[in-house]
């Protein structure tokens, strides 16, 4: 079992407010320090190093805070069993354990509900591991009854699509699936279910669910914002990126871009300043805990991140402050 390190700023901490530290985010825009740190440098002529396609992230959820369900998701127990369900795995991951002696469990891990309305292509990404994967109910050479599927819904729950089922041949198999979930483009109501079925069944980690409009990025550099609520503790969090290498975390109070920088275009409106210049673990995972002021409520937060080692920029977020 991977058990990642996270690199993270201790939970409750502020927002740094020096420039000798990494600048935060100011209680009132038009008091912002000026003349903070640039993550990216706004050039007006320069010789890119690329470019970078607008990404619009609708779900993001990496289970750093070892909470499940994390914040604005739901657990259902659709048999009313005795079983325990999901619940984190201490490591930053979403467990469901084999259960083995308590019966049938059925639990669906369910997503908050996403307005795909303006979308065109739309992506679920996510990272799982499987154990027991003979347990599966469609092993080859199957002992049990276990399934593990991905599904969406469009009525709250009441009835679910599978999208993707687990199809692992051996314990200990690790994937990265990218689901086109675009047949699902233009509903203003989408919900991702995490489901898990079995008696005598198989174990299954999930990690790093990501719903995007970008094909490709299923496995890769993800950056991703929960509870960013004024006055309470968020999780900034990026994973894939270069193990022991600088991940540095830019935002903007003004605008989504693009601006050109020497990394490529930038949904991030000038000025761009520093948020946090965070170290990756072993894993390529880094993570930022601090606590939102309270003041802050009502603003935009556009960010974007930027792994030094590879001049790759991670997918871009635009998040209010509730």
């Amino acid at each position: 079992m991977r058990i990642p390190c996270k690199v993270s700023y201790p939970a409750g901490s502020a927002f740094p407010q020096s420039p000798a530290q990494h600048s935060g985010i100011p209680l009132n825009p038009e008091k912002r320090v000026n003349s903070v740190k640039n993550i990216l440098t706004s050039l007006a002529v320069v010789a890119l190093a690329g470019s970078l396609s607008a990404q619009t992230t609708y779900l993001s959820e990496d289970f750093d805070l070892n909470t499940v369900p994390p914040a604005g998701w739901t657990h259902v127990n659709n048999n009313a069993g005795i079983g325990v369900g999901w619940v984190s795995d201490l490591a930053g991951r979403a467990w469901h354990a084999d259960e083995a002696g308590v019966g049938t469990t059925d639990f669906t891990l369910v997503s908050p509900v996403m307005d795909l309305s303006a979308a065109g292509g739309v992506y679920l990404h996510f990272d799982g591991e499987t154990n027991w994967a003979n347990y599966l109910a469609n092993h080859p050479s199957s002992l049990g009854d276990g399934v593990s599927t991905m599904e969406v819904s469009t009525d709250g729950g009441v009835t679910w699509a599978v999208v993707w089922t687990d199809t692992a041949q051996t314990s200990g198999d690790t994937y990265s699936p990218t689901v086109d979930l675009s047949s699902y483009a233009g509903n203003a109501s989408v919900q991702v279910g995490v489901h898990f079925y079995g008696t005598f069944a198989q174990e299954w980690w999930v990690d790093n669910v990501v719903v995007d409009d970008q094909p490709g990025s299923g496995g890769g550099l993800t950056y991703g914002i929960t509870n960013l609520v004024a006055g309470q503790v968020a999780s900034f969090t990026v994973s894939g990126a270069t193990p022991g290498g600088t991940v540095l975390l830019g935002y903007s109070l003004t605008g989504a871009g693009p601006t050109a920088t020497p990394y490529g275009m930038v949904d991030m409106d000038a000025p761009i300043n520093t948020l946090a210049s965070l170290t990756a673990d072993a894993n390529g995972d880094a993570a930022f805990a601090p606590t939102v002021p309270g003041g802050a409520a009502g603003a935009t937060l556009y960010t974007q991140g930027l792994d030094v080692s590879s001049s790759t920029l991670t997918n871009s977020l635009a998040e209010p402050v509730l």
